[in-house]
């Protein structure tokens, strides 16, 4: 047994009070002088005895309860195994899980609602002196610091639930980082948690040496969940008046199998499509929803389900812009040059197609297009050089066909100035096309599974080429490759914009390619992803930087964000990398919508948030999943109270077992029994006498 006060056991000195008062009693006795004492001796000799037991017994009881109540205000306790030290402040932090898991109900109604009361019965087995700090998926700011018990609990009861999710080891690291500052004698930390396996437990910590820190397990009802996981469009561009084909996946995180689930696709406000789908258990399911759009610009859609009681992932909010035309513009050397650009882009009516001599040039339209191909020149001019670095520094996206009758020096006079890749001399040896990269988006739907694979493929031949050196400090990504280890095309992210350079020009002297298959796919795959605009955008909620475009504020003005309704406005982090605008939210957005980059009263671009999917899978690590979890991380612990308070297990396992409860007691019986000798003991005594 030990004492949080132990100095106050110099108040056991009391006890020499009744001491002294019991054995030099000042009472006086009066002698009586009887005829004949005879008959009173017997008498006399009884009453001294039991006045002299009576004594002894009220001396008893009065030091006993002067023992008692001093060992009560010293508080004894039997120590536990606990680093916490009692009669010493500690630095207690609790870490309350508000994600969206955290809404679903328990036997205690909602698990964040079971959870704030957990915290305020931690919190309340500390000693007032105590400090503590909460922590959530939110880590903000305010947070950050250990405050008193009473400022922790109205901190609690503020907690609302947040689209944020952290996992365990981050958890840990920041709880290390804040009891490292407060330098108390004991740091004691608790995660009240769902421990839903997917988010939390998905990265854990190696240790939590240095203090305790306890798994206080809150558990729901519902364990299955159907949502949205994700949308994408099958066209690579959408136009007008073009059929639109929508995937969407949906998942079923449930034992059991659904059927019929209508799911409708909502596009600026009035229902579009809608169709009906069957999920198993445990599986997904694709769903196509097709419709066409009679106008060009920029769409808000969501995509939506019902299901109840889990309901933030029932919407699926995306942006995607209908397209009129891509403008593209060949400069040719000589016309003749051009009878394999103009039927390649005739294929499809979204590429509009412009040719230009290269000694007519018109420079200040080369911004409106978004593709411009240097087709069999010989020299670029130094004027052409200053304005197609400027072009493709705001975005533009530049193809080279070199002429087989062009030196390498004259052509990286453009190239050198982009830090691009450079051409070296021509190789006249005979090569074939042997790996194409289909890992890259111009290349990655042109074959089927496996195709390139098989032995007997048929891909081109090339008579003679340009070599190219990647002197871009592996910034370039080659897109083919021959057989002798040479890159036939490269692509180079200039500036704001994209360089591709082909070793060969489209000439039949150079060999085949450009009346091979694989030609057309190429060259509208380059046109298509020169939009300046993904067809299909979303983002979910604390992801990275926003592609803004080229725009920059203007004048004084910032970047805002401001969601659809108008009342929720913030300016974000702003960057400016190789002459693109990178927008970061930084958390800023925790609910699920559209929201639009402002330039002052200027609209830039609309955005579509969604919240991680992550949280949609509600499984939980069971008990004995956990009980095996914190075996394997020394530190941790496992906090099971079943029906038990809370405060109370807690208690007594930082501070022991308290005993000073049963030291009142005690000195309250001896309090009673010492009335209890005075009044019925002396009763006794003058009733025989």
């Amino acid at each position: 047994m030990q004492f949080i006060y132990p100095n106050i056991l110099f108040g056991l000195l009391a006890v020499i009070i009744p001491v002294v008062i019991h054995l030099f009693n000042f009472r006086k006795y009066k002698r009586i002088y009887f005829s004949n004492v005879r008959l009173l001796s017997q008498f006399q000799l009884r009453t001294r005895k039991q006045s002299q037991l009576l004594h002894y017994l009220v001396l008893a009881t009065r030091i006993l309860t002067i023992v008692f109540l001093v060992f009560a205000f010293a508080q004894p306790y039997i120590p536990s195994d606990s680093k916490i030290n009692s009669g010493k402040v500690n630095a207690v932090s609790v870490f309350i899980d508000n994600s969206f898991s955290m809404e679903t109900s328990g036997d205690e109604g909602r698990l964040i609602d079971e959870a704030r009361n957990k915290a305020v019965k931690i919190a309340s087995a500390f000693d007032a002196d105590d400090r503590f700090q909460l922590l959530t998926n939110d880590f903000e700011g305010r947070h950050q610091r250990f405050v008193s018990r009473d400022e922790f609990v109205q901190s609690v009861r503020e907690i609302a639930v947040s689209p944020a999710v952290r996992t365990l080891a981050e958890i840990d690291s920041r709880q290390r980082d804040l009891f490292n500052r407060q330098r108390t004698p004991a740091s004691i930390a608790y995660i009240i948690s769902d421990f839903q396996q997917s988010t939390l437990l998905t990265k854990l910590p190696d240790s939590t040496s240095g203090y305790n820190s306890y798994f206080i397990p809150v558990q729901g009802k519902q364990t299955g969940n159907l949502y949205i996981d994700t949308c994408w469009f099958e066209n690579p561009v959408l136009r007008i008046n073009q059929i639109a084909d929508l995937r969407i996946r949906i998942r079923n995180n449930s034992k059991d199998d659904v059927q019929k689930i209508p799911v409708r696709l909502m596009i600026n406000g009035s229902q579009r499509a809608v169709a009906a789908v069957d999920i198993p258990a445990e599986g997904s399911a694709l769903v196509n929803l097709s419709f066409s759009n009679p106008n060009a610009g920029v769409f808000k859609a969501v995509a939506e389900i019902n299901d109840y009681p889990v309901t933030f992932d029932d919407n699926y909010y995306f942006v995607f812009r209908v397209s009129e035309h891509i403008p593209v513009l060949a400069v040719n050397q000589n016309e003749a040059f051009n009878k394999y650009l103009v039927p390649v882009f005739g294929l499809d009516s979204i590429l509009h197609l412009d040719n230009s001599s290269d000694r007519q040039i018109d420079y200040s339209s080369l911004p409106s297009y978004r593709l411009i191909i240097l087709n069999n020149l010989k020299t670029i001019s130094s004027g052409a050089v200053q304005e197609l670095v400027r072009y493709i520094n705001q975005g533009g996206n530049l193809l080279i066909f070199p002429s087989l009758s062009a030196k390498a020096a004259d052509l990286n006079l453009l190239l050198s100035e982009l830090g691009s890749d450079l051409y070296r001399e021509i190789d006249s040896a005979q090569s074939r096309i042997s790996s194409l990269n289909t890992n890259h988006p111009i290349l990655r739907d042109v074959f089927e599974k496996n195709t390139l694979k098989e032995d007997n493929i048929d891909l081109p031949t090339i008579l003679k080429h340009f070599g190219i050196l990647q002197s871009s400090g592996g910034k370039s990504e080659t897109l083919i490759s021959l057989d002798n280890g040479d890159p036939l095309m490269t692509v180079f992210p200039g500036g704001s914009g994209k360089v591709y350079l082909s070793a060969i020009p489209l000439a039949d002297e150079a060999g085949n390619f450009p009346r091979h298959a694989i030609f057309v796919p190429v060259m509208l795959n380059i046109a298509f992803q020169s939009e300046d605009v993904q067809p299909f955008m979303y983002y979910t909620s604390g992801g990275g930087g926003i592609n803004a475009g080229t725009v920059k504020p203007e004048g004084e003005n910032v970047f805002k964000i401001r969601n659809e309704s108008g009342d929720y406005e913030f300016i974000p982090e702003y960057r400016s990398i190789d002459g693109r605008s990178f927008i970061y939210v930084n958390d800023q957005i925790e609910k699920a919508g559209f929201y639009y980059i402002m330039d002052g009263e200027n609209l830039i671009t609309t955005l579509a948030f969604n919240i991680n999917r992550k949280e949609s899978d509600l499984r939980t690590a069971s008990m004995e999943g956990l009980r095996q979890l914190v075996a394997g991380i020394p530190g941790m612990e496992l906090l099971e109270h079943g029906k038990k308070d809370l405060g109370k297990i807690i208690s007594e396992d930082s501070s022991g077992k308290k005993l000073w409860k049963w030291f009142i007691i005690a000195a309250l019986i001896a309090i009673t029994a010492e009335v209890l000798l005075l009044r019925f003991f002396r009763k006794t005594y003058k009733t025989e006498g």
